[in-house]
């Protein structure tokens, strides 16, 4: 049987209608009942009454932070998938406790319980600097001494924990996903991207990053997972695209107007400042300026790894857009 950690957040439920669909015994851990109601929306966007495979899984009522909890989880366990995360909104603090000590609960359980190979989804934001002109491969590793966010350090520290497991014998594999285009909460994360631009937003920054279908991602998941493939990472980005580029899509496929006033660096470094003293005085969101860094930066990732080691083909990212984007505007109806 297989247990999915994070079965309510965008990859967590695109990878558990996969395994539904496919007939696979499946265990996923749930915080509350409500939550469940997420992973249904995503299966609704694979077609009609597909909500109801949720059903077919053994969800269990838990937390990765919570070890009894994750011992009953893991109980007749072979695979685990760590998809479970903090990935905006919230303070360092508790970004680093779900996400290190979190993925340290989940490895020391799974370690204990002998489960035979964990995949764990870390991040782009986890990976250093090239050298010259190239762009970034698995081979370029984090650099402690940068200006990085604290979502980047948190799953940076939760990957050390996975990599710390393959030197006490556990097999892993590690996938550094992109900015991932996806059906799930449109008010979190890169859904965000979608519910902001229906609103006509009409900002954007003078920046690049990686791209990926979910679709893509859990894809990727699954065909390493089941290889002989143990203890190697793998970029799963599709395609590396300036954010006003991203932005027109997404507004062209929503038939919206493109956002046409770029914001600078400076003023975006003033809005870091800004809300730095809102934090000092009790509110918990924030614009880093690291993140400031990160959205003005020129990024571009090397997603061919995984070709070269399963039969894997990434979508398209246009037409990852349009379906998202067709979902999207059928729930506003």
């Amino acid at each position: 049987m297989i247990l999915v950690t994070g079965g309510t957040g965008l990859v967590g439920g695109h990878l558990l209608y996969r395994f539904c669909e496919s007939g696979t015994p499946t265990r996923a851990i749930y915080r509350d009942l409500k939550s469940i109601d997420k992973t249904r929306a995503i299966f609704n966007s694979y077609g009609a009454n597909k909500d109801q495979l949720v059903d077919e899984i053994e969800w269990v009522q838990g937390d990765i932070l919570e070890i009894p909890s994750l011992e009953e989880a893991m109980d007749g366990i072979t695979q685990v998938y760590h998809c479970a995360a903090i990935v905006d909104g919230a303070p360092f603090w508790q970004m680093k406790k779900a996400n290190v000590t979190g993925t340290s609960n989940v490895i020391n359980t799974a370690q204990a319980h002998q489960i035979e190979k964990l995949c764990y989804v870390s991040s782009i934001a986890t990976l250093g600097e090239p050298v010259g002109q190239r762009a970034i491969n698995e081979e370029d590793f984090f650099n402690l001494d940068a200006k990085n966010s604290n979502y980047a350090i948190s799953k940076y520290g939760g990957e050390m924990e996975v990599w710390r497991a393959t030197q006490e014998g556990m097999n892993v594999i590690i996938v550094n996903p992109g900015v991932i285009i996806g059906e799930g909460n449109w008010e979190s994360g890169s859904g965000k991207l979608f519910s902001q631009t229906y609103r006509k937003q009409p900002f954007y920054t003078d920046g690049s990053s990686g791209f990926v279908d979910v679709r893509d991602v859990t894809n990727a998941m699954i065909q390493l997972m089941n290889s002989d493939i143990v203890n190697e990472r793998f970029i799963i980005v599709q395609s590396s695209i300036h954010y006003k580029e991203i932005l027109s899509k997404i507004s062209h496929s929503l038939k919206k107007k493109a956002p046409k006033i770029m914001v600078p660096k400076w003023i975006l470094y003033l809005i870091s400042a800004t809300m730095k003293i809102g934090h000092w005085i009790g509110f918990n969101r924030g614009l880093e300026r690291a993140t400031v860094q990160s959205l003005t930066s020129h990024s571009k990732y090397d997603g061919l790894k995984i070709k070269e080691h399963v039969d894997f083909n990434y979508t398209p990212i246009d037409k990852s857009i349009q379906r998202v984007s067709d979902y999207y505007l059928k729930t506003l109806k």
